[in-house]
């Protein structure tokens, strides 16, 4: 969604495209370099803002990350700039909403549940003490280690698909189709790990669940029975990440169930980027995340309050922390996500703590791609070599 934003946006502040004779008279005014870069930033923010439903998210995204490759900070933050971001995620936030009334009682497939919140964990009331900070401090640290892991995986596994990609399209097309069959193999054969749990008795007739959406798949089990792994991958992206996010359900899923699915997630996410499929990063990043401190939460139970859907929350934010390298956009994003404002202090201190640690040994998955594209930018600081040299 940032990339199409971005792409959208490129093309208005070009006046169209010449080469498929979709061309703007009116938009030729806008035909430079500060008013493409303008169209471009609110493009990016507005993709945030449509794939989240979160328009102040959104803002702080495309200026956080956009500092990243300017020149000069006082280029970018003009207020012209911030509040024509802002009046771009406001109207997708509008549109979004319009849809959402539209599309009620299911006139449009999957679109339009659950409101502008996604994943709404409002209902836990967060109480945490000083043991608990240190607990979330762990979580932030070892979020940070497995996020520059990620990133070095990534960046590795990027350079091999762009020597794949360059043999031309069919080399794609292979690539996408092996990367297809093991993510299938992967999904249809790691449930079978898992054994069969009996349904939850206050949910009534929601256990099993049938359909694509929903939290309890039955996958080869007997009757009032279901697979947590199953409902973990054989649901929408939206849904699994519900699932970890639910507070009060420590039984809901199996230790050894959280650690397959989240190893699975984590590598599954590091081959599938790069392919020739439109693949982001970011719910992929959430998912294991998300897994990862469900999985530290069950082992750090006795030592803490916190509820493990908080814990999923945490995970969540210090593998995006650890990823991303953003702290101000990604926190609002996740407070806009969950609806759950009291998390704010905790989300804080595990992104800062993430970001630092995994800073620590590489860059930011963004800065690597452009590194590794060969673009040219302008780095924050110079190297020291530089200064010797004279322009």
């Amino acid at each position: 969604m940032v990339h199409t934003g971005a792409c959208i946006a490129n093309l208005l502040g070009q006046g169209g495209s010449e080469k498929y004779g979709l061309t703007w008279k009116g938009f030729r005014y806008f035909k430079n370099d500060r008013d493409r870069r303008d169209f471009i930033t609110c493009g990016a923010a507005a993709g945030v803002a449509g794939a989240f439903r979160a328009p102040v998210g959104g803002v702080l995204f495309a200026l956080e990350e956009a500092a990243s490759w300017s020149p000069s900070l006082s280029l970018l933050w003009r207020s012209a700039l911030l509040w024509r971001t802002f009046f771009t995620t406001a109207v997708v936030a509008v549109v979004l909403r319009g849809f959402m009334e539209y599309c009620k009682g299911e006139k449009c497939g999957l679109f339009g549940e659950g409101g502008l919140i996604m994943f709404d964990v409002n209902s836990v009331k967060p109480a945490y003490s000083i043991p608990d900070l240190l607990v979330v401090i762990f979580l932030g640290v070892i979020g940070g280690l497995l996020g520059s892991l990620y990133n070095y995986l990534v960046d590795k596994v990027l350079r091999t698909y762009s020597i794949i990609n360059e043999k031309g399209p069919i080399f794609k097309i292979i690539l996408v189709m092996i990367i297809s069959f093991l993510t299938s193999c992967c999904s249809f054969g790691v449930p079978w790990l898992s054994k069969c749990i009996p349904c939850p008795s206050h949910v009534g007739d929601q256990c099993p669940t049938v359909g694509r959406s929903g939290h309890y798949k039955n996958f080869q089990c007997p009757p009032n029975h279901y697979n947590d792994l199953a409902s973990l991958f054989f649901t929408t992206n939206d849904d699994a990440i519900r699932n970890l996010f639910i507070a009060g359900s420590d039984k809901r899923f199996l230790l050894s169930s959280l650690l397959i699915f989240f190893v699975a997630i984590y590598f599954l996410g590091i081959i599938t980027y790069g392919i020739a499929i439109p693949s982001g990063l970011f719910i992929p990043v959430i998912l294991a995340g998300a897994s990862y401190g469900r999985v530290a939460g069950s082992l750090l139970s006795p030592f803490t309050v916190l509820d493990v859907g908080l814990f999923a929350l945490l995970g969540a934010a210090s593998f995006l922390g650890g990823t991303m390298r953003m702290t101000v956009s990604l926190c609002v994003i996740l407070l806009e996500l969950t609806n759950n404002l009291l998390m704010l202090p905790l989300v804080m201190l595990v992104l800062l703590i993430s970001k630092s640690v995994a800073d620590c040994f590489n860059k930011g998955v963004y800065d690597q791609i452009v590194e590794m594209k060969g673009l040219p930018y302008l780095e924050a600081h110079a190297e020291p070599y530089m200064r010797q040299l004279v322009a």
